[in-house]
């Protein structure tokens, strides 16, 4: 097993150009060696929900597997990583609290992987929600066919609202016992009608406790932390990009205590394969699907 230092490429970034690189920490990838040290992560989402191959792989420390995907995707998102994590420019290091933690890339023997921090470690209940930001997920490169498919699915929110729920898997009922899970399906299921069902069923509001409505604050007040961020970057545009959702159910069975609840949810950008230069220009498509996801979710709080 081989791990990778980032060499500081970044050659379809290069007119956001320079940065001065400083060193990355890179996690020796020995502890995955063994077959026993590593399980996969529980996708709702992603190659990885319906490809073995694909999984994710995390263990015990904490870290995370994720494939790096073959070709220009790939590559990109190695180097958006990278960037982030090798600038010293204020415009760019401010997505880091933002993005999971980066800690390099490794080569084994089945493929080349990236080194990212699990966001569910020492969660008990992990309840977790994929969805994808922007009206339109695919970049300036993708081809006609790719984008036609695209613009069709997810139509019910897509379109209308600028996000798509991928998925989902929750730790429901009083006692929060019952574990459900919710795939593709459920999300092009939804639209303008029930658009508010996906809050409700993530939450578990059927079954919500004294705590459920404050976690529901903290989800909201963290998106609101992104979009804050976001919504004045004029360095990159992302597309087919998703917004990651935790939450540890345990937590709601406890004291309505703030700071515990804050301590467990989790919300972090991911997925970075469609990176582009901005050219100085805000990312309207990004930034509209996060204005209606906290819109949509504001008002399904309030019932």
């Amino acid at each position: 097993m081989e791990v990778e230092r980032e060499d500081g490429r970044r050659a379809s970034l290069e007119n956001i150009r320079p940065w001065r690189k400083r060193t990355l920490q890179i996690i020796s990838t020995e502890k995955w060696r063994k077959e026993s040290e590593v399980t996969p992560l529980p996708q709702v989402a992603g190659h990885g929900s319906w490809d073995k191959s694909q999984a994710i792989l995390t263990n015990k420390d904490g870290y995370i597997l994720k494939p790096i995907q073959s070709g220009p995707r790939g590559e990109r998102e190695v180097q958006f990583y990278q960037t982030v994590n090798s600038s010293e420019e204020a415009e760019v290091t401010q997505f880091l609290p933002f993005i999971p933690a980066f800690y390099g890339s490794c080569t084994k023997k089945d493929g080349k992987f990236m080194m990212i921090e699990n966001a569910t470690i020492r969660m008990t209940k992990p309840c977790i929600m994929d969805i994808k930001v922007g009206a339109k997920t695919y970049g300036p490169d993708a081809t006609a066919e790719k984008a036609a498919k695209q613009d069709a699915s997810y139509a019910g929110t897509k379109k209308p609202f600028g996000f798509s729920v991928l998925g989902m898997s929750v730790y429901q009922g009083q006692g929060k016992g019952e574990f459900r899970v919710m795939n593709k399906e459920y999300g092009k299921g939804l639209n303008k009608d029930n658009i508010e069902d996906f809050v409700k069923t993530f939450f578990d509001r059927d079954n919500e406790t004294a705590s459920t409505k404050t976690l529901l604050q903290v989800f909201i007040e963290k998106l609101k932390g992104i979009q804050a961020m976001y919504s004045k970057q004029t360095v990159f545009h992302i597309f087919g990009s998703s917004i990651l959702f935790v939450y540890d159910a345990a937590a709601l069975l406890g004291e309505d205590v703030r700071e515990d609840l804050e301590n467990a949810v989790v919300v972090k950008m991911i997925d970075f394969a469609h990176v582009h230069p901005a050219n100085g220009e805000a990312d309207t498509n990004y930034n509209t699907g996060l204005k209606n996801l906290i819109e949509v979710m504001e008002r399904a709080s309030a019932q």
